[in-house]
């Protein structure tokens, strides 16, 4: 019999039981066996955009058949929805704020709302993992929810690469605890693109050199990152303390003069 995988996404960290909470309302009804994987609680608190961002570069190492909860939520108790997604075979429930803007989700449907007694600050335990372990035990719940069309779903505001005769521009997608500077740029996108200097967002210069790995090269790199994302770095050092920039920031990528 193949394990059921359940994963977590939060921005909860560990100091609470806030995880172990979501954990416990997961196991009460999940199928026997089941394997709870956590893909991070480390999330800056309510930042949505970078959840969007662990959910994408995630995508492609998790089977087919499981479920993940998200649960990234500042509108907790508002009007928000709670969702349903499906991409690739694979259940994804959190709250509908943009968390799911960077999936290319194929079906949704709206979660029911809570009871108006239950708790209306913690969905991630009430709504959203009980969800999560339904949908391992009877994937077929889904069709019992409301069926809404994925274009409706709430998007964010991720600006897409954009070249010009400068270079290419780039949103800083990341900041890893590497200090490495993930871009939401993908080596596709950036093929042929040979940056000689990096343009930072209140108006320096430095210079960077492509490479293919980390080494021990000196000076700022920009590679394909293993989340198939470019990405800028220094070996053995930190990008993002050189740099200055932060998630969201916009860079431009210089081509060589030469």
């Amino acid at each position: 019999m193949q394990t059921k995988l359940i994963f977590l996404l939060s921005d909860f960290g560990i100091s609470d039981t806030y995880v172990a909470q979501m954990k416990a309302a997961v196991l009460r009804t999940a199928p026997a066996g089941t394997s709870i994987v956590d893909l991070t609680h480390d999330i800056e608190a309510g930042s949505v955009i970078e959840a969007a961002f662990h959910l994408y570069v995630s995508l492609r190492t998790i089977p087919a058949g499981s479920v993940v909860v998200a649960v990234v939520d500042p509108g907790v108790g508002t009007d928000r929805h709670g969702v349903v997604c499906e991409v690739d075979r694979i259940f994804y429930t959190g709250p509908d704020n943009g968390i799911f803007s960077m999936l290319p989700v194929e079906k949704a449907w709206r979660l029911p709302r809570l009871p108006a007694d239950s708790c209306a600050t913690f969905h991630g335990r009430d709504l959203f993992a009980p969800a999560g372990a339904r949908l391992l035990t009877n994937p077929g719940w889904v069709n019992s929810l409301e069926s809404i069309d994925p274009g409706i779903l709430v998007l964010l505001d991720i600006r897409p690469p954009e070249e010009n005769e400068e270079g290419c521009h780039a949103t800083v997608a990341h900041i890893d605890r590497f200090g490495n500077v993930v871009l939401w740029l993908s080596p596709a996108d950036a093929d042929g693109l040979q940056p000689s200097e990096i343009r930072l967002p209140a108006g320096g210069i430095v210079p960077v050199t492509s490479a293919r790995t980390y080494g021990n090269r000196p000076g700022l790199l920009f590679l394909a990152g293993s989340q198939g994302c470019m990405e800028l770095a220094v070996s053995c050092g930190r990008a993002s303390s050189m740099l200055g920039v932060a998630a969201g920031d916009r860079i431009l990528l210089k081509r060589s003069s030469r």
